[in-house]
């Protein structure tokens, strides 16, 4: 999906709050929002907002001379996504519907996200979780008889809660693989959180290839592109995975919180609520 001018005003909080997080000097927070109003100015908003974001963010990165301003942050919602799974286990073992009830918790700690949203009251949100727009039965039947599944997933923390989610999916014996980042970005998550968390005991872990928030198909590696290609089934987690990824040619399943009003009218819900949102395959252009 397309940028749009309400993206632009986000991407400049984005990076404020990465200054204020690095450092309290004025001059580096002056500095930092004026390479941000600079690049802005230089870049297409033909491009899917994560890409458009990740451009800026990875030059702020450099102006800071830090590569994981995050680094801290990620490490308590690791503590905070460890203890909230430990939490909702019991929950989920004893719904009606496991796959669904940790689809909904998945989902509910993709509010763990530093983007647009600042504050957040998990505990409200997983007892409140429900799909404004819910696609869940068609991934019920694209179940059926299929083998692998492809999981992108999104942040450090909430890769506590999609475990869990992934652990009732691998009871319907599915092979199932999971991406993080290459690189740090924001509070994504990387091999070294997905090490953190035990997903290398469920399943093979590989990165995309790069740092950029989301999927940049140009940076993406070759092996991330294949598997992306080849899964019978695609879940992605978060903002960044459905911008870049919702207008691809293949179809996938999404599960996501909309924190913003460019994304809410994409999936045609509200901001705040959350979506299973199924993208359907789309027609090759000539």
């Amino acid at each position: 999906m397309e940028s749009e001018a309400l993206c632009i005003p986000c991407v400049i909080r984005q990076c404020q709050r990465i200054a204020l997080l690095t450092s309290a000097d004025e001059k580096i927070f002056r500095a930092v929002t004026e390479l941000a109003l600079d690049l802005v100015g230089n870049l297409s908003l033909k491009e899917p907002p994560s890409l458009f974001t990740s451009r800026i963010i990875i030059e702020v990165y450099k102006l800071l001379n830090n590569p994981d301003p995050f680094a801290e942050m990620k490490k308590n919602m690791q503590e905070l996504g460890k203890r909230t799974a430990e939490r909702v286990k019991k929950i989920i073992d004893q719904s009606f519907d496991p796959i669904y009830t940790a689809a909904k918790f998945a989902c509910a700690g993709n509010i763990i996200d530093l983007g647009p949203q600042e504050d957040f009251d998990l505990e409200k949100t997983l007892r409140e979780i429900s799909f404004a727009h819910d696609d869940y039965q068609i991934f019920k039947e694209k179940l059926r008889g299929r083998e692998n599944l492809l999981y992108i997933l999104d942040n450090a923390g909430e890769i506590y809660l999609d475990k869990l989610l992934i652990e009732k999916l691998l009871k319907l014996n599915l092979k199932i693989k999971m991406v993080v980042k290459e690189k740090p970005i924001l509070n994504d998550a990387t091999l070294k959180e997905a090490k953190e968390a035990g997903l290398m005991e469920l399943g093979e872990v590989f990165t995309t290839g790069s740092g950029f928030l989301g999927v940049n198909r140009l940076e993406a590696s070759e092996r991330f592109l294949e598997e992306y290609e080849n899964a019978e089934i695609v879940i992605a987690k978060g903002h960044a995975n459905f911008e870049s990824l919702v207008d691809e040619e293949r179809d996938g399943f999404f599960l996501l919180k909309a924190k913003c009003p460019v994304v809410a009218q994409r999936l045609g819900i509200k901001v705040g609520d959350s979506a299973f949102y199924y993208s359907p395959v789309k027609p090759k252009e000539d």
